[in-house]
C-alpha cells in the first residue's frame, strides 16, 4: 500500500525519518504543478534521487563531470550484462572500481554530492504531494552505493541556512552582478578556485544568476554562493536596485 502526504501538514525530512526507521524499500515521488522528483530508498537508505533539474543517470552524470571517459561508462556497462554468475548482482560502481576505473571514495564523494544537491533541491519545496510506492525499486539506478537520510538531514539543514544568508544578497536568479571597478581591502586575502574564476570572468561587463547557471552549468546554489562570497570580498558589485525575494 502507498504511503502518501501532503508537504504542508508532513515535511519531506519527517517522511525520510519514517522511511529510515522502517528500514522501507522502495520510491518516493515528488509532485507539484510545476516540477516532480523521485528519490529511491534501500533498506532505509538513499541510493538514487532526481528532480526537473537532475535527471540524467549517476552513470551519465559521472561521464558529465570528467570522473570516467564515455567509453569506460559503455565497458562497465557491458560487463554489467555479461557478468558471470559468480560476480552476479555486482552494481555498476562497484564494476566501476573493480575494474580501475576510478577510486572507491571517490565514487561515494561524487555520488553523495549528487543525491545532495537534487535532495536540496527537493528540500526547498514549500508545497507539494508525497507518494511512497514500496513496489516500486529503482534498481536500474542502483549502483550500489547509498547515504544515510540522517547525513542526507544534516547537510540540506546546513544548506538551506547557508541558502538563507545567501538570499539577503541575492534575492532572485534575476540579481545582477558586475566586477567591481575598485575590489575591496578583503579582496587581496582571496584566492580563487578555477570554477571561481570562471564565474567572475563572466561578469565582465555584467550578468544575472540565472545567465550564469546556463553560461556554467552549475545549479544555482553553487552559483549563488560563489557569487554570494565574491560580493563578501568585494570583487563584484550587484547592478540595478533592490529586488523582491526569492
Amino acid at each position: 500500500m502507498a504511503l502518501e502526504g501532503n508537504l504542508k501538514d508532513f515535511s519531506i525530512a519527517d517522511m525520510f525519518r519514517l522511511l529510515a526507521s522502517g528500514r522501507k524499500t522502495g520510491t518516493l515521488y515528488l509532485e507539484r504543478s510545476d516540477a516532480q522528483g523521485k528519490v529511491c530508498f534501500k533498506k532505509g537508505r538513499v541510493f538514487f534521487a532526481s528532480s526537473n533539474w537532475h535527471r540524467e543517470s549517476l552513470g551519465r552524470r559521472l561521464v558529465k563531470a570528467s570522473v570516467i571517459s564515455e567509453k569506460q561508462l559503455r565497458q562497465a556497462l557491458g560487463l554489467q550484462k555479461i557478468q558471470k554468475k559468480e560476480k552476479a548482482g555486482r552494481r555498476l560502481g562497484q564494476i566501476l572500481v573493480d575494474e580501475g576505473y576510478l577510486d572507491g571514495k571517490v565514487l561515494e564523494t561524487f555520488i553523495q554530492d549528487q543525491i545532495n544537491d537534487t535532495l536540496f533541491d527537493l528540500f526547498r519545496w514549500e508545497e507539494g504531494e508525497l507518494r511512497f510506492e514500496p513496489d516500486d525499486t529503482c534498481e536500474d539506478e542502483d549502483i550500489g552505493i547509498s547515504v544515510s537520510v540522517e547525513n542526507i538531514i544534516m547537510e540540506a539543514s546546513r544548506r538551506l541556512e547557508l541558502w538563507s544568508r545567501i538570499r539577503q544578497k541575492i534575492p532572485t536568479m534575476d540579481t545582477e552582478f558586475i566586477m567591481a571597478s575598485t575590489p575591496g581591502d578583503k579582496s587581496m586575502e582571496i584566492h580563487l578556485k578555477p570554477r571561481e574564476w570562471m564565474l567572475l570572468c563572466y561578469l565582465h561587463g555584467g550578468r544575472s544568476v540565472r545567465e550564469l547557471v546556463d553560461l556554467t552549468g552549475y545549479n544555482d546554489f553553487e552559483t549563488a554562493k560563489i557569487l554570494y562570497g565574491m560580493h563578501s570580498a568585494g570583487l563584484i558589485e550587484r547592478l540595478g536596485g533592490e529586488v523582491d525575494a526569492l
